[in-house]
């Protein structure tokens, strides 16, 4: 009996210790790491640490829910989650710590400025203020400072400025500038973050913030604004390290929004002023290489443009990305089907996923010319007018005149295209080519991301 009981135990604290180790001490390490990082006022580089709290936090809660760990993982993944950002898991979990008695008096302090930091987020200014002038004055000096913080954005958002210095009274000097920029960034008074900003850019005042800043900027729309930025801190004395990730950052963001003359121009910069060995050099390569490659006009082009790429570059992450995309149109472009299905979707990858006009234009093409019969080839030809407007008339001349029949030529006329019999045999044909096809894709993707017996994990340790 004696014997099962310290089984039991034995289970019981290895189970204890698992859940201690593997989620609540990685937990607190990361959120140690964020705390390092609020600090310093790097509030963007902190936010990754909280996630990552946040997520171990939560994985004692879903596996170990009557764990005794319970209480300090509600800590933990609500505080994380707040200041992470995620105020959709925060606000239970913080509620629930919150609710408990038997808590320690500094953390409850931590969980209530978290708490008001969702609340200002989630727009409840009014509540999350009288939540903070209630932690102003607390005793940990870190907490009480992170209230001011957070309470000068709220007044902010109030229309209050007056109170804001007040709240930033025991702020360092050199902090309060940057502040005032995230103060006014949370009430989205866009005019005056970009004025405390280019202020803080002819002071050649630079801080890791500010990318982080550029890109809210952005996501609000506010595109003339970052470039004023950028070219404010161009003209400054701030090191070109940093110019290089202003550039850089700008460069990703026209990408992604498909400017891409004005991305090349960003990400052309960044190799002359980080250095060409750096890993913002490397990734800027990437992007470089990937904005050439869409404008090349065939998959055999492409393959050559990809041979001559660096093995460091190839290695990124956005390479990766890039050449699983460019391996699903190479599957569906060699795939021998006479329906002209396959063809079809590698030109719809090519312009979709890839973002390849020239390629995906060559596709269409390609489809309408060299597979006789298809019923893809008036549906190609007319893709082909969207990616090539001036060219447009013509071709819907054409599949009027040669594909009179066809559910596109019903459409460009103003008749039902539903009547037309390719309007119902296409669209099966195209479902049975993808998932045939995807299935392979997604194998062959699974082995690509597999890491070799004996190679080296995400973080280069073996």
């Amino acid at each position: 009996m004696m014997w099962r009981r310290l089984c039991v135990l034995a289970v019981l604290f290895a189970t204890t210790s698992c859940v201690y180790y593997n989620g609540i001490y990685n937990a607190k390490s990361a959120a140690h790491d964020g705390d390092v990082r609020l600090r310093r006022g790097s509030e963007g580089d902190a936010t990754t640490f909280f996630q990552q709290s946040a997520a171990n936090a939560e994985s004692v809660l879903v596996r170990s829910p009557q764990s005794t760990w319970r209480p300090r993982a509600l800590y933990l993944a609500g505080r994380g989650a707040a200041l992470g950002g995620q105020c959709e898991n925060a606000v239970g979990r913080l509620t629930e710590f919150l609710a408990l008695s038997s808590t320690d008096e500094r953390d409850r302090d931590r969980a209530r400025v978290a708490l008001a930091s969702c609340d200002l987020r989630l727009s409840h200014v009014a509540l999350a203020r009288a939540r903070l002038d209630s932690l102003v004055d607390v005793r940990d000096a870190t907490t009480a400072q992170q209230a001011r913080i957070w309470a000068a954005r709220a007044a902010l958002a109030a229309g209050d400025r007056d109170a804001v210095a007040q709240y930033l009274r025991d702020v360092n000097e050199s902090t309060l500038p940057w502040e005032l920029v995230l103060a006014s960034l949370s009430a989205q008074e866009f005019v005056r973050v970009e004025s405390l900003l280019v202020q803080r850019a002819v002071r050649a005042d630079y801080r890791d913030d500010v990318p982080r800043v550029l890109r809210d900027l952005w996501a609000a729309e506010q595109f003339d604004a970052v470039d004023r930025i950028v070219k404010q801190y161009d003209a400054s004395r701030v090191r070109d390290a940093n110019r290089a990730t202003l550039h850089f950052t700008v460069g990703e963001l026209h990408l992604r929004a498909g400017h891409d003359s004005v991305a090349r121009m960003h990400l052309a910069m960044v190799r002359g002023l980080a250095g060409r060995d750096t890993l913002l050099a490397l990734e800027s390569a990437a992007r470089l290489n990937y904005l050439a490659m869409t404008r090349a006009p065939s998959l055999r082009d492409i393959d050559s443009m990809s041979a001559q790429h660096d093995v460091a570059i190839r290695r990124l992450a956005f390479s990766k990305r890039v050449n699983e995309q460019l391996l699903l149109v190479q599957l569906f472009a060699n795939q021998n089907d006479p329906t002209g299905a396959s063809d079809y979707l590698a030109a719809e990858v090519a312009r979709d996923s890839l973002r390849a006009p020239s390629l995906a234009l060559a596709l269409f093409l390609h489809v309408a010319r060299d597979i006789p019969g298809t019923p893809f080839a008036p549906q190609a030809l007319y893709a082909a007018g969207l990616l090539l407007p001036d060219s447009a008339p013509q071709w819907h001349a054409r599949i009027k005149r040669e594909f009179g029949n066809s559910a596109i030529a019903a459409a460009l006329t103003g008749e039902d295209p539903g009547m037309r019999a390719d309007f119902a045999s296409a669209p099966p044909l195209l479902s049975v080519r993808w998932s045939e096809t995807f299935r392979m894709w997604s194998d062959s993707v699974r082995k690509l991301r597999v890491p070799p017996k004996g190679g080296t994990n995400a973080a280069g340790r073996p």
